[in-house]
């Protein structure tokens, strides 16, 4: 039988890399590349605003990605399962593939870069990293399944730690706001 401590603890190791792969543009980009390439190129769509906004780089996307699969990594060398790094690359991109979304709507809807926009801001990476474990195939490569009990879990760290994290990264100054 899992114990609440047991499935807090499998749903942080399991979602860990999104968590990474979302916070590392901010934390490795965001200080050290000035002026990153906008995913979205500067495209406007008809609304007159941005498709994703400039705050979304093709390096942030790729800084994402590598760290997330440096957990996978991680995870590899401590267990028998190798299929780890591959994990620790699909989760990375569905996080990142989550917030593309989140920043996609918050323009939809007027929002600006850095505007708060809860509880969204705090879950979609992690819903974008559970769809895209559940469409990938890696389940079935890890031999690792995720189901809902992990994913609202995911869901409940996340919108605990984001803010949290946000808040130190702004008092370090690498976040201009403390959301």
């Amino acid at each position: 039988m899992n114990t609440i401590g047991n499935l807090i603890l499998r749903a942080l190791l399991l979602f860990l890399p999104a968590m990474v792969a979302n916070a590392s543009p901010v934390l490795i980009v965001g200080k050290i590349v000035k002026n990153g390439h906008p995913i979205d190129l500067g495209y406007i769509l008809k609304d007159g605003r941005r498709l994703f906004g400039e705050g979304k780089t093709w390096e942030g996307l790729i800084s994402g990605i590598i760290t997330s699969s440096l957990v996978g990594l991680s995870y590899a060398k401590y267990t028998t399962n190798n299929y780890w790094i591959m994990y620790g690359i699909v989760v990375g991109l569905g996080a990142l593939l989550g917030d593309l979304l989140n920043s996609f709507v918050k323009r939809r809807l007027g929002k600006g870069r850095g505007d708060p926009f809860p509880p969204f801001d705090q879950i979609t990476f992690i819903i974008g990293a559970f769809i895209m474990i559940k469409v990938s195939g890696i389940e079935a490569l890890t031999g690792i399944y995720l189901n809902s009990t992990d994913l609202l879990i995911g869901v409940a760290i996340a919108g605990i730690l984001h803010p949290v994290s946000n808040y130190i990264a702004y008092k370090l100054g690498l976040k201009s706001v403390p959301w």
